[in-house]
């Protein structure tokens, strides 16, 4: 085969693997529950003209008593992401859900186009960069959230291909840092990536400098200098300047991100099997220091200095992994094409170094156009909201019609849909920003039925903690979704159902509604209520769904047991924590099991699976 025709073929296998790869970021609906409260927000500075200054969407915060022990905070958490709020504001406004979809498959493909572009300027072979790619692709797929943090990713492949380029080329578009962290900063908290990225690379050239191995002439040094301090300087030109430094590496902050999903350890969720293992990122992981050894000295210092800082990063929260990924791909990419030229050079003959790169080039397309067949279905082009699995619009539906009065006690992902639908009619108690930490305590104790907080047994006549929360910041509507992002159905659901005091009325796969048992409410309690068997059997349906759909979470099976066991229906009970057994052996589960079995042998009962 030609070499024209060879690069023909390469080039067509991109064309189709970057339009299967837009197809497929379109094809997922708009699902993100933080993307509800970022476009309230923009919603709010569009019509008010002017950034909050204190939280409008939540009447638990608007209270003196839980006066915000951390404004540093909130500030930031109000303010930082303004540009990206009116922005997708505006889209949404006038594109509905396509718009933001849409968005999302752009922004996210050229941070992959990003990447092949810097690895083919390092002249990396098209097999090399496909498999890399294909990396990054199963990696960035977890992060295809409707957030800010769509430019953040994007960004910080950007920043490290412009300042590599200036290594290379030591030419004027290192300009184009300055503006860039400019946009940056006002769009996502996340810009302080890009400014240690940037100070990295200023002390790696400095010390090359130093060592007498650097290759810049003095105006070469005074241009990357000038471009440099001037981009770290813009950064801070946003509405909450350097803030988000302080707040990141402050510890005073780290109990905001306790329990929040992306903040954990990947070692953990492997560990505990929530998620099936991100394959691509181990590898990546795994190659590294590999990498180190295989090329000893002559791996650029900056480039170890980035990715070891990056990996431990990732290691410690999995809201870095995209972000080492994304600089790994790029910096591994290219040395193991180097390590691969290395062991090849020489040994083969030129006609069979060609016949070869041919054949994997072709390889390339078709692996390109498996890719495109397999992901391709018409219907996927929905361009809707994910209302069956994460957004409960029909729930709010719902609350709508019936005219539900109250203060809502909502599920903490669900309080910016609420806010978007319902403010400033209704405020929530709880959304995924985190503001305030009494409340988010609160919020804890109340979906945990928290009876007290000294753990003793209440005395008889005694009321709960939860219930007197309840009460006292007279909540009247209930909504929560059936489990946690780890598949736990929340206690309250339980006790509520049991209750009294509140009646379910309403219930699908990914929500519940309660309401006070009140005269005030009687209408529409006569006309909605339903029995405690339809809250149940559909807690089933949905932990059901989610146990088939994460094949490796015992959390799902463990809530399908512990909901038959509340209907008393013990055999189901403990086929469903024996299977809970199987994924992931635990004493707790084990202690549900010998629970179950010796109750059904008190009734005289036998279990045989």
């Amino acid at each position: 085969m030609t070499p024209k025709k060879t690069h023909l073929i390469g080039i067509f296998s991109l064309i189709i693997f970057f339009l299967s790869i837009f197809y497929f970021f379109a094809s997922f609906n708009l699902f993100d529950s933080d993307f509800w409260w970022h476009v309230s927000t923009g919603r709010y500075i569009v019509t008010n003209r002017s950034l909050p200054d204190s939280d409008p969407f939540s009447f638990t915060s608007a209270l003196d008593e839980n006066k915000n022990l951390h404004p540093q905070r909130e500030n930031f958490i109000l303010k930082q992401y303004w540009l990206s709020q009116i922005i997708f504001y505006l889209l949404y406004k006038n594109a509905g859900a396509a718009g933001i979809i849409l968005l999302r498959a752009l922004l996210l493909t050229l941070t992959l186009i990003i990447v092949l572009w810097r690895l083919r300027r390092w002249s990396v072979s098209l097999p090399v960069c496909f498999i890399f790619l294909s990396f990054l692709l199963t990696i960035i797929v977890r992060s295809i959230g409707e957030r800010p943090v769509l430019f953040t990713i994007l960004f910080t492949a950007l920043t490290f291909f412009i300042i590599e380029d200036f290594k290379e080329k030591k030419d004027g578009r290192i300009l184009l840092l300055p503006p860039l962290m400019l946009l940056w900063s006002n769009l996502h908290g996340g810009f302080i990536l890009g400014a240690v990225m940037i100070m990295v690379f200023m002390v790696g050239e400095g010390m090359k400098m130093v060592v007498n191995k650097s290759t810049y002439t003095k105006r070469e040094i005074i241009l990357f200098y000038t471009a440099t301090i001037m981009a770290l300087g813009f950064s801070f030109i946003n509405p909450t300047g350097w803030d988000a430094f302080i707040i990141t590496f402050s510890s005073k902050y780290k109990p905001f991100s306790k329990d929040i999903q992306e903040y954990q350890s990947p070692i953990f969720y492997f560990r505990y099997k929530v998620y099936p293992l991100l394959y691509g990122y181990v590898i990546l992981a795994l190659i590294f220091p590999l990498i180190l050894i295989l090329r000893n000295k002559r791996v650029d210092l900056t480039h170890i200095v980035l990715l070891s800082g990056l990996l431990f990063m990732s290691l410690s929260a999995s809201r870095f992994i995209i972000y080492y990924s994304t600089i790994a791909v790029m910096v591994l990419g290219r040395e193991v094409d180097t390590v691969l030229n290395g062991l090849l050079s020489g040994r083969i003959s030129e006609k069979i170094n060609s016949k070869l790169s041919s054949a994997l080039i072709v390889a390339c397309l078709v692996s390109s156009i498996l890719f495109a067949v397999g992901i391709f279905k018409l219907e996927y082009f929905r361009f809707g909201i994910a209302s069956g699995y994460s957004v409960p619009e029909k729930a709010a539906d719902f609350m709508a019609t019936n005219s539900l009065q109250g203060n809502i006690f909502n599920d903490y992902g669900y309080g910016g849909y609420i806010t978007w639908r319902f403010y400033p009619l209704k405020k929530t108690f709880v959304d995924t920003r985190s503001l305030n930490l009494t409340v988010i305590a609160e919020y804890a104790w109340i979906t945990d039925a928290v009876e007290s907080l000294a753990g003793k047994k209440l005395a008889p006549g005694k009321i709960p903690l939860w219930e007197r929360l309840l009460e006292h910041y007279d909540v009247n509507l209930i909504l929560l979704a059936p489990f946690d992002v780890q598949g736990r159905i929340p206690r309250i659901i339980f006790k509520l159902t049991e209750s009294n005091k509140w009646v379910p009325v309403y219930c699908d796969p990914i929500s519940v509604i309660f309401i006070k048992n009140i005269d005030q409410n009687r209408r529409i309690i006569s006309r909605a209520k339903l029995s405690k068997d339809i809250v149940y059997n559909t807690l089933i349906y949905a932990t059901v769904l989610g146990a088939m759909t994460n094949k490796v979470n015992y959390v799902y099976l463990a809530s399908i047991g512990q909901t038959f066991y509340k209907m008393g229906r013990l055999k189901d009970a403990l086929v469903a924590y024996k299977y809970a057994m199987k994924r992931l052996p635990s004493p707790q589960i084990l202690s549900e099991i010998d629970k179950i079995e010796s109750e059904l042998k008190t009734k005289g009962e036998t279990y045989s699976q």
